[in-house]
């Protein structure tokens, strides 16, 4: 007669092993899906960039992985909107060698800081840039053509900002850096390809 235990452990060993299996099994899905939202995982970056994407407000773009940002966001009524504003600091800081001192190695930028404002506008009826910016006056004025991601139609003003129209949005770039800090024109104008409106 066998053991009181056997008939126990057979089946634990049973479900075990029929568990294993499954797990080995490949569906269509074999890659494994984060369970949080990843933060510009749609988004091509190149290099050691990160990817930023707000899915509220229907864009996403690459920056350099120095960067370090505080975000806010504030809505707007007259035009209708979202404005997301960003602290940036430039952190390019190396862990020290092994056997170093125990400080990490900093580029001369290294804290230079600048801000950003990023404002998404409804587009309404208007068909093109010019007549968005004649319903709302005050915003832009005629600028120069550019390619900005996948707009509809983007412009440079006079004053340095960019206006894109997408989908169903306007968004408005604006870059604000001072003397001797953080050039965020030549690093935001070199990814400006990188932006992705996604409604």
């Amino acid at each position: 007669m066998g053991s009181p235990l056997a008939s126990p452990l057979k089946t634990v060993a049973t479900v075990v092993a029929v568990l294993a299996l499954a797990g080995c099994q490949s569906g269509p899905n074999s890659r494994p899906v984060p369970s949080v939202s990843q933060i510009g995982g749609n988004l091509k970056c190149a290099g050691t960039d990160h990817g930023f994407e707000d899915p509220q407000a229907g864009w996403g773009f690459c920056y350099p992985s120095t960067w370090k940002y505080n975000e806010r966001s504030q809505g707007s009524q007259s035009p209708s909107g979202l404005d997301l504003t960003f602290d940036i600091t430039d952190v390019p800081c190396a862990s020290p060698p092994a056997g170093a001192s125990a400080r990490p190695v900093c580029s001369p930028n290294a804290g230079l800081f600048a801000f950003m404002i990023i404002s998404t506008y409804e587009r309404g009826t208007a068909t093109n840039l010019a007549a968005w910016e004649q319903a709302n006056p005050g915003i832009g004025q005629a600028g120069e053509t550019i390619s900005w991601g996948n707009a509809v139609e983007a412009v440079k003003l006079a004053d340095g900002r960019r206006i894109a129209m997408t989908q169903h949005h306007v968004v408005v770039l604006a870059l604000h850096s001072g003397l001797g800090n953080l050039d965020l024109e030549t690093q935001m104008s070199s990814r400006l390809d990188t932006w992705k409106f996604t409604f």
